[in-house]
C-alpha cells in the first residue's frame, strides 16, 4: 500500500487583533482599569498601542464578546469596562451543551459527580453562619409548598450555599451553572407536595451531617438526594430526562 503524504501541520498564529485583545483583557483582569471606567478615545489608543484602526476595532469587538467591555454609542460613549458575572457562565455553558446535543441526563451525571464532592469539602470547611443560612433556606422551603417559584429559589440558594461553604471556587462555578441548567424547575416536571417534603427532608439531613463535620456522610447524603431526584424524573417523566439542553432565549 502506497503511503499518503500528509501536509505539514501549522498552528495558526493569533491575529494581531487577538493578541491585542488578550493584552487589554489582562490589563482589565489585573485591575489596571476599574469596572465602569471608560477606555481612552480611539485616537489616544491608536497612538499609545501603535496599531491600525481596524486591528483596534476588532480587538474591542472581541473584548465585548468576552463580556469585558460594553461599547456605547453617541456622545460620552465608547468602550466601558465591565466584569463578567457568574450567571453569564451558566448561559455560555448552556449554549455549548446545546451545540453538543447533550441532555438533562448528561447534566444530572455531572451533578452527581461534582456535588457530593462539594458536600465533602463543605463538611470540612463550613462556618456556623453558613449552617444557619442553609437552615434558613430549608425553613422557607417548608413554608413554600404552595409557592413553587419560591421553593425552587430557596432550593437554588441551598445548593449554592453548600458550594460556597466548600470554598472551591472553580468547581463551585460549574456546580452553580449546572444547577441553573438542570434543576427541578427547569426540567418542566410537576412536583407534588410529597416530592417537596422529601426534598426538605434531604436538605435537612445534609445540613445535619455538615454541622457534624462528617465528610463521608455529607457526600453520601448529597448523592442520595440528587439520585432520588433523578430516579423520580426517570420513572415518571423519562422524556424530560432525555430532552436536549435548550439555550435560554
Amino acid at each position: 500500500m502506497k503511503d499518503v503524504a500528509m501536509p505539514a501541520f501549522r498552528q495558526r498564529a493569533p491575529k494581531a487583533s487577538e493578541r491585542l485583545a488578550r493584552h487589554l483583557a489582562t490589563s482589565i483582569i489585573e485591575g489596571e482599569f476599574e469596572e465602569g471606567a471608560r477606555l481612552p478615545h480611539e485616537g489616544a489608543m491608536l497612538a499609545q498601542l501603535q496599531v491600525g484602526r481596524a486591528t483596534l476595532r476588532e480587538a474591542l469587538r472581541l473584548l465585548e464578546v468576552w463580556g469585558l467591555i460594553v461599547i456605547r454609542t453617541g456622545p460620552g460613549g465608547g468602550p466601558t469596562v465591565r466584569r463578567p458575572q457568574p450567571a453569564e457562565f451558566a448561559e455560555q455553558l448552556a449554549l455549548m451543551l446545546q451545540f453538543q446535543q447533550f441532555t438533562l441526563e448528561d447534566v444530572s451525571d455531572a451533578r452527581l459527580a461534582l456535588e457530593p464532592m462539594m458536600a465533602r469539602l463543605a463538611a470540612e470547611r463550613i462556618k456556623p453562619e453558613q449552617i444557619a443560612d442553609l437552615r434558613d433556606s430549608i425553613e422557607i422551603m417548608a413554608d413554600s409548598f404552595e409557592d413553587p417559584q419560591e421553593f425552587w429559589k430557596q432550593n437554588a440558594r441551598f445548593h449554592s450555599g453548600v458550594a460556597e461553604a466548600a470554598e472551591s471556587h472553580i468547581i463551585s462555578m460549574f456546580v452553580n451553572a449546572l444547577k441553573v441548567i438542570g434543576d427541578g424547575a427547569s426540567s418542566g416536571v410537576p412536583y407534588t407536595r410529597k416530592e417537596f417534603e422529601e426534598i426538605v427532608r434531604a436538605h435537612t439531613k445534609i445540613v445535619d451531617v455538615l454541622e457534624l463535620g462528617d465528610a463521608n456522610a455529607a457526600a453520601e447524603a448529597m448523592h442520595r438526594h440528587l439520585d432520588a431526584g433523578r430516579r423520580f424524573v426517570a420513572g415518571k417523566y423519562p422524556a424530560a430526562l432525555t430532552a436536549k439542553i435548550q439555550w435560554p432565549e
